[in-house]
């Protein structure tokens, strides 16, 4: 898709008895230059209010002819432009005759983004909005400031000629993707429109530009009311059966258009300890209704409430909540694989206690659901050839093991399918001790991927050694933590486009991993790339990868069985509010937490870091913690718990958590004279924020500074900055964790 970049709105020297007095005649205007992707041409009031308004650089081009739209108000003649929506109003005298779509609104509203829940802003900041809740962030206040719908024939823009061209915030600055290039930017959402900033290029008209709004709504595909309906009169029942190279019901091939599944907030063994029977409900009913999925995987801990000595205890808790669990997916024509033994790293010989404990468990678990055609398949274990004792050598020990458990699962169950999903393809094909390989012992086999460029050759080469049913069991990408590698939602997009197209007639089907965010913002975990795999965001709106899936086509899957069980729930699963708990800070939509919440409140707040950029988040680079302020960047030091005695909470904190020297790197190249002590009104705000730590040493003196125009004595150190407003007086922290996040952002596309 063409960009076409935002640049200074160039206002045409035309009165507005000038543009009413254009000749009916006029020659429609048309764009041979963008041909052949822009076809349509504007005409009559539309083409003379898009002239006078800024044309191009406002509007973007026509990507559709004027049509009829009903609204609220009755039918208008309404025709859509890249980034907005003219809309024609004969009754209104001119200018407001044609008026501009809330895009903004729209599009978010279409995305399942309530912007009324969005975190609100500081009423006590600049350019606040107490409509709606938000400020215009600095980065755009003068854009917004200096552009509008020419009202009044003078010079400038007013404050309503701004207001009439792209509304009221509706939302805080925050970093997103851009689903035109998949890039992460300072983002602002406005009632018609959605500001990106773009340090890269300071200084110029482009600082700031306008998303393409009409586009991505007309590109918006998934329909509300969901995918199309069932098959009238489906069958129910029939066990999940293999068939040649296909799955069958009935006799009939199935398609797999399957997820892995846990909770948002609980994900891996939270989903069984912290068990909300109707929660699953409610997700998976949306999984259908939105996305048309007819299975969905679990993952059973082989120490189901992570005790010690818990491993291989079947219990009632155990089989209510599966059973839970089978009778959620069957009410919504789902069908279930469940994966055994997860999280377990044995894989004992054969005639061990060991051994022996492990066929007790599957003789304790299994037979209470063999005759529930609500279960598809049993899997042996998650990627057995990822766990160490396959890593570090011993496969053989690992095939022997699945084998064994391969036959006796078989024997417990000889309705359901058997399989086990490796990591790596290759591994399916490897003969155990026995002679057998996974692909001789699983009924449909499951392969794992997660390179989409390899996955069509993966495939093939797996037929190559097998007639039987593929299921791709796992494939995925994640689209977080924010500006961490190539984690994009427009990359997660092609990605799934990549895999779904070889796996079609390839394949029986996918499981796509997973079905929604995790967001561990309101609980103990770290944010991290396995948090953002879903195709739901954690605000329960869809991804556009959801796109990809929902057109797979894939009929339900209606199970004979029927149950009744009442859906449990256990409640709790966030921290109680201590000291450490997570708290979310006013105006920023992050939380605090852990180490970084105890900084928060000892070592100066918001004064001292400026507001949470991110969520704290391990950094795959080296595994460390880190999160971003506006104007810091800090990183959690765990290794330094083992030295903690006799020194006070506040000295404890400055150990554990470091500041990164953002200042550093901010002026690296530069020449700003000597450095030297900071003094006066600079030196007691050092003083008070507990400076040799938060700041470190001074890297230059005190420098003028004009900002937005607001005349600044600025002084830089190794971790950051210093401020003084000339005119206030008032001293604080540069936003150089902002800068810093932008360069990490800049540096991950």
């Amino acid at each position: 898709m063409r960009r076409h970049i935002l640049a200074t709105v160039l206002l045409l020297a035309l009165s507005l008895s000038g543009l009413s007095a254009r000749s009916a005649l006029a020659a429609p205007r048309c764009f041979p230059e963008a041909a052949p992707a822009i076809s349509d041409c504007i005409d009559g009031r539309v083409a003379d209010y898009w002239a006078a308004q800024g044309g191009l650089a406002v509007f973007g081009y026509p990507i559709g002819a004027e049509r009829q739209e009903q609204t609220s108000v009755g039918a208008i003649t309404a025709q859509p432009f890249e980034r907005a929506r003219l809309e024609l109003h004969p009754a209104n005298r001119a200018p407001y005759d044609v008026l501009l779509g809330r895009l903004g609104a729209e599009l978010l509203a279409r995305q399942g983004r309530d912007w009324t829940t969005f975190p609100k802003g500081d009423p006590a900041a600049p350019h606040y909005f107490g409509e709606t809740g938000h400020a215009i962030a600095p980065q755009f206040w003068p854009f917004w400031s200096g552009h509008g719908v020419e009202f009044d024939g003078r010079a400038g823009a007013a404050f309503n000629e701004s207001l009439a061209l792209f509304g009221m915030p509706i939302s805080e600055p925050q970093v997103e993707v851009n689903p035109s290039d998949g890039k992460s930017y300072l983002t602002q959402w406005f009632e018609r429109a959605r500001f990106e900033h773009h340090p890269e290029n300071a200084g110029t008209d482009y600082e700031v530009l306008l998303g393409l709004l009409q586009r991505e709504l007309t590109a918006f595909q998934i329909d509300a009311a969901g995918p199309p309906a069932a098959p009238p009169n489906l069958q129910p029942g029939g066990f999940i059966q293999a068939s040649g190279a296909q799955l069958t019901r009935l006799g009939q091939p199935v398609v797999i258009k399957g997820v892995n599944y846990y909770p948002q907030w609980r994900p891996w063994s939270e989903m069984w300890t912290g068990w909300d029977g109707a929660q699953a409900e409610r997700e998976l009913r949306l999984a259908r209704d939105q996305l048309g999925v007819n299975v969905v995987r679990v993952m059973l801990p082989y120490n189901f409430e992570r005790v010690r000595n818990g491993d291989g205890k079947v219990n009632a808790k155990v089989i209510g909540r599966l059973r839970e669990l089978a009778q959620v997916a069957g009410s919504l024509d789902m069908r279930v694989i469940v994966t055994l033994f997860d999280f377990s790293h044995d894989f004992p010989d054969a005639g061990t206690a060991k051994a022996e404990e492990n066929t007790t468990y599957l003789r304790a678990l299994i037979p209470p659901f063999a005759d529930d055609d609500r279960i598809m398949a049993w899997d042996l274990h998650n990627e057995p050839d990822h766990y160490e004792t396959w890593q570090d050598g011993d496969a053989q020990k690992v095939l022997g093991w699945l084998g064994r458990i391969a036959d006796e699962v078989h024997a417990l169950a000889p309705k359901q399918l058997v399989t086990v999903g490796m990591g790596q393809h290759s591994s399916l094909w490897l003969a155990g001790p026995d002679g057998r390989r996974p692909i001789d012992y699983s009924d449909v086999v499951s392969m794992h991927t997660y390179d989409a460029g390899a996955v069509a050759r993966e495939i093939d080469e797996l037929r190559a050694h097998t007639p039987k049913p593929i299921l791709i069991e796992e494939f995925g990408w994640p689209t977080g933590p924010t500006c961490v590698e190539n984690y994009t939602e427009a990359t997660q997009q092609r990605l799934y486009h990549e895999v779904l197209t070889a796996a079609k007639d390839r394949t029986s089907g996918v499981v796509a991993w997973t079905l929604r965010d995790y967001d561990p913002a309101r609980t103990k975990r770290w944010d991290s790339r396995e948090e953002h795999f879903g195709l739901y965001r954690a605000d329960g709106s869809l991804k556009p990868a959801a796109q990809e899936l929902s057109v797979l086509k894939a009929a339900p899957l209606p199970s004979a069985t029927v149950t009744n069980v009442s859906l449990t729930s256990i409640g709790g699963g966030f921290p109680e509010d201590d000291h450490s708990s997570p708290v979310q800070i006013a105006g920023s939509g992050h939380y605090v937490k852990g180490p970084f919440r105890v900084a928060w409140n000892l070592l100066g707040g918001q004064a001292s870091f400026g507001r949470p950029l991110t969520e704290a988040y391990i950094r795959p680079s080296d595994g460390s913690i880190v999160q971003y302020f506006e104007g810091a960047m800090l990183e959690y030091h765990s290794g330094a718990a083992s030295d903690l005695k006799g020194i006070t909470e506040a000295e404890q904190t400055m150990r554990l958590i470091k500041p990164i020297a953002i200042g550093n790197a901010y002026i690296a190249g530069r020449s700003l004279g000597p450095a030297a002590v900071p003094q006066g009104a600079l030196l007691s705000f050092y003083d008070s924020i507990n400076g040799k730590w938060r700041l470190g040493a001074p890297i230059s003196g005190e420098l003028a500074e004009n900002r937005d125009g607001v005349a600044l004595t600025v002084q830089y150190f190794e971790k950051g900055s210093l401020e003084l407003n000339q005119a206030t007086g008032a001293v604080g922290v540069g936003a150089l964790g902002v800068w810093a996040l932008d360069a990490q952002c800049r540096a991950s596309q």
